[in-house]
């Protein structure tokens, strides 16, 4: 059977019952959709619960506690206690299996925000749809930076280049053309076709989809989906340090065992003491709690319009020191309008609102209704038309465009409809012969055009790069354009170049003759049209944002390609520029040495006319001072910079797809007021991070103190290995998951009050665990000699009640560092209130039930036992608050 890529595009076309200049209708499509079904790639099946459930089990802390059940069965004169640490064990697993599924949830709806779209061409027009509605005979437009989500036959290439290294491993991106091949080729040779997963990296052109879904040659091997990496290196790490524990206790249990055997202790009760001792230290639920932590902050920064593709990235963006950022969309509205022409040696104005085709053409102050075809505004209305790849489309549910392509194109392409001028018309007339897409080296967008016996080159680029290749230029020019770039407005200049058609330049399909050839000719003599002024307007919000961002320690800098002006003009109205700071332009920046740049880095808050490669040094010197860089794209450029970058982040809304494959966060909405929150919930990510961490390890120590302190003092366990696991599983179970729910702290943002450099586990947090485990450790131990002379088990009982209720006294410790329980409001968490009510009543059942009494051997206790369970416990709050007192003075006094 013959191949697509076999055949000619006619063949093709013909083949799949399309038409390649206004593809498919909608009655079409929509019965081709109810045939073939939506163009989907089955992703990993979702987890069922019943499988979360076993999972559960599949840990080596689980193990250890099964083993430490089966040493008590053994040696044990009770054997309930085995039989408890594993109902235990089990209702660990449900707690587990509840945390986990949430997070499940949270990350698939995390999920469904990436929504991604192509342009296709139906009934004649071209229309941004959703990917999974792409079928067979659809006429695909393809544009550079795109993600390519269908196989398809290529049509039309104005130099299109694709990366496929997804599928064939091959780096370099290859040219595409249209022609039929003869024969047999392998993917990587089929030149003709894109494949799903691909990039297109340059260029535009049309294809006709040709598979889709599992058809697909990604789909056929069931390749990599791109989508939110839910790998947690946090959780790893905090798994190690977990191993880490269990490896020091064990030395630590095999030494007091040989201590043990020494003094004569019997052997059971050294097993039994020994495996309580191990059971206690053991972070069953840690792991889970920290994931759940993260995935809980990914969510909270999706409702602040910021997707997070990793979940490292969520406490990773509480860390950054820099922000290296562009100024469209972020800064700005991202609303790009033509406001202003320099043609024809007059200043034109036009009116309207963003990419709504409404406005009036002003020249003099006056409306003009017809344009003259000859006059050069006439021209670059054309030249808009011809060379604009960006498709423009309106999302009336959010009352916004959505830009697919290049924003500056589509102004210009909205701009040149205000002008009366049709696009149907000029696209019969001009037949595109060449293109040369925008470069960030060479700064301009050109292509060559057969109209009539000539050929047409139209150049739109930045206006250095037309105005040296222009043959003459009014004396005004630069003026006008300094005018213009004073007022903040981003220029472009427009040029055109007709030479006859018979000296066209020809070259083989498979070579690059064509490329040095077309720019040779475009490099001079090229014919000044005039300049294009584009505003953006600035997002009002922004002043106050930038600066708060600067009263959290954040240093903010822009790196721009726009004009020194231009970037000045914007920096300064939002505050970022100040009086004493440096503004940097490309060229300058090549010319400082390594060292004079680190000399001035924190001195310079504006780069303009950078290139990526500029970008990347940038990074770079920031990185050598250690610090921690975020760096906002949107462009195929930007991808190295993006991976170069502590965090990367990409545009959500003008974003490629190239650079949002990069990044590791999308934002959504394009907008710095969106980053700054985002960092402010990845601040709030590392402090709840911490607390969890502070209360496991201060609880646990507290269990270890009490098993020490009994063994040295030679009397009997205080708590059954039954009793710990409770303690541990259930009472912290609920505790520390209720203490991830702690509500976001305003003054977060707040001068002085972050500190960067602050560790997950440090010595700072050993300190205060060390500081909260001493009196938990010595009041139950107090409590324990004080009863046990008089009934073991109401000792054991009286011990278990007070150390419950110095992990819930703890828990609340733990909400704040620094901050008085009562200043932080004790309402605030309404979940630790409930789960502090609900391990209350567990206890409750524990001592007054008679089945749970049996199985735990404890006894009931009177009013004036847990009055004094209460006293004892609330000693860890009164030290705790001295402490956090004696601090606060501290640091007032030091300030």
């Amino acid at each position: 059977m013959i191949k697509p890529y076999q055949q000619t595009v006619q063949e093709v076309i013909q083949l799949y019952a399309t038409d390649g200049e206004r593809g498919l209708s909608e009655q079409e499509h929509q019965k081709r959709l109810r045939a073939y079904g939506p163009n989907i790639v089955p992703g990993v099946a979702r987890k069922s619960w019943i499988f979360i459930f076993l999972s559960q089990f599949a840990s080596p802390l689980i193990y250890i506690l099964l083993i430490a059940a089966v040493l008590i069965f053994i040696v044990g004169q009770d054997k309930s206690d085995a039989f408890i640490i594993s109902g235990v064990i089990l209702f660990n697993a449900i707690i587990g299996t509840i945390q986990e599924g949430r997070a499940g949830i949270i990350l698939e709806s995390l999920k469904r925000l990436v929504r991604p779209t192509a342009v296709v061409v139906r009934d004649g027009k071209k229309k941004v749809v959703s990917v999974s509605s792409l079928v067979k005979g659809d006429i695909i437009v393809l544009q550079e930076g795109e993600r390519i989500p269908v196989d398809a036959r290529i049509i039309v290439s104005n130099n299109l280049q694709v990366d496929e290294s997804v599928l064939t491993g091959e780096s370099k991106p290859q040219h595409k053309y249209a022609d039929a091949l003869k024969g047999y080729a392998s993917v990587a040779d089929r030149t003709n076709m894109v494949f799903e997963g691909t990039y297109s990296m340059a260029g535009s052109g049309k294809a006709v989809i040709v598979a889709t879904g599992i058809e697909t040659e990604l789909g056929a091997i069931y390749g990599t989906i791109e989508g939110i990496r839910t790998d947690v290196p946090l959780k790893k790490e905090v798994e190690r340090l977990s191993y880490f524990i269990l490896l020091f206790i064990f030395g630590v249990c095999l030494f007091l065992f040989i201590v043990g055997l020494v003094t004569n202790k019997p052997l059971s009760e050294l097993v039994i003491m020994l495996t309580a001792l191990f059971v206690c230290v053991i972070p069953e639920g840690l792991p889970v709690v920290l994931t759940l932590v993260l995935v809980s902050g990914a969510y909270r920064m999706a409702q602040q319009q910021v997707l997070v593709k990793s979940l490292q990235a969520v406490e990773a963006f509480g860390r950054v020191d820099v922000i290296v950022l562009d100024k469209t969309g972020t800064l700005t509205r991202n609303e790009m309008m033509v406001t202003a022409f320099f043609a024809d040696n007059v200043k034109w104005r036009i009116t309207g609102q963003g990419y709504h085709v409404e406005g009036d053409v002003l020249k003099d102050g006056k409306k003009v209704d017809t344009i003259e075809a000859k006059s050069d505004i006439a021209q670059i209305g054309i030249a808009s038309l011809l060379l604009n790849s960006a498709t423009i489309s309106f999302l009336p549910e959010v009352q916004l465009f959505d830009i697919k392509g290049d924003p500056t194109e589509a102004a210009l392409y909205v701009c040149a409809q205000k002008l009366g001028l049709s696009e149907q018309q000029y696209k019969q007339e001009y037949e595109k012969v060449y293109e040369i897409p925008f470069d960030s080296d060479l700064k301009y967008h050109a292509a060559f055009f057969k109209h009539g016996d000539e050929l047409v080159a139209y150049i739109i680029g930045s206006p250095e790069s037309v105005l040296e290749r222009c043959a003459a230029v009014g004396s005004n020019v630069q003026a006008e354009l300094q005018g213009l770039l004073g007022d903040g407005l981003r220029v472009v200049a427009v040029g055109v170049k007709k030479i006859a058609a018979s000296l066209m330049p020809i070259g083989e399909k498979d070579t690059d003759s064509p490329v040095s050839l077309f720019k040779e000719l475009i490099n001079n003599g090229v014919q000044f049209l005039g300049l294009c002024a584009i505003q953006d307007a600035i997002r009002p919000e922004v002043h106050a944002v930038i600066a708060q961002a600067q009263a959290a320690q954040l240093h903010v800098v822009m790196a721009t390609g726009d004009h020194k002006a231009t970037a000045l003009y914007v920096a300064r109205s939002v505050g970022l520029y100040r009086p004493g700071d440096l503004i940097v332009e490309g060229e300058g920046l090549d010319a400082l040495s390594d060292q004079e740049l680190q000399e001035q880095l924190l001195n310079i808050t504006v780069y303009a006319r950078v290139c990526p490669k500029q970008k990347m040094r940038i990074i770079d010197a920031f990185h050598q001072k250690g610090a921690i860089v975020a760096m906002t794209g949107d462009g195929i450029n930007d991808a190295p910079s993006l991976v170069a970058a502590d965090l990367g982040i990409a545009m959500g809304r003008i974003g490629t797809e190239v650079a949002k494959q990069a990044a590791d966060i999308i934002l959504l909405d394009d907008s710095f007021v969106s980053i700054i929150n985002a960092i402010s919930e990845g601040r709030h990510s590392i402090y709840t991070l911490r607390r969890v961490i502070l209360y496991f390890f201060a609880t646990n120590m507290g269990e270890i103190l009490i098993i020490f302190f009994t063994m040295v003092a030679t009397l009997p366990l205080p708590l059954t290995a039954a009793h710990i696991l409770w303690i541990n599983l259930v009472t912290d179970g609920f505790l520390d998951s209720a203490l991830s729910m702690e509500p976001h702290d305003k003054e977060l943002l707040a001068e002085g009050v972050f500190d960067k450099h602050i560790g997950l586990v440090d010595r700072a947090l050993a300190a205060k665990a060390l500081f909260m485990a001493i009196p938990m450790g010595l009041g139950s131990f107090f409590i324990f000699t004080f009863y046990y002379k008089e009934n073991i088990a109401y000792a054991q009982t009286m011990t278990l009640v007070t150390m419950c209720m110095f992990q819930w006294f703890n828990a609340w410790n733990c909400r704040s560092e620094t901050k008085s329980i009562v200043s932080v409001g004790i309402f605030s968490n309404r979940w630790l209130v409930g789960a502090t009510i609900v391990v209350l009543l567990f206890l409750c059942a524990l001592l007054y039930v008679p089945v749970m009494q049996k199985l735990f051997k404890t006894v009931p206790l009177v009013a004036i036992d847990w009055g004094i369970a209460i006293l004892v416990s609330f000693s860890v709050v009164v030290l705790e608050e001295g402490r956090k007192m004696l601090m606060r003075s501290w640091r007032e006094k030091s300030n």
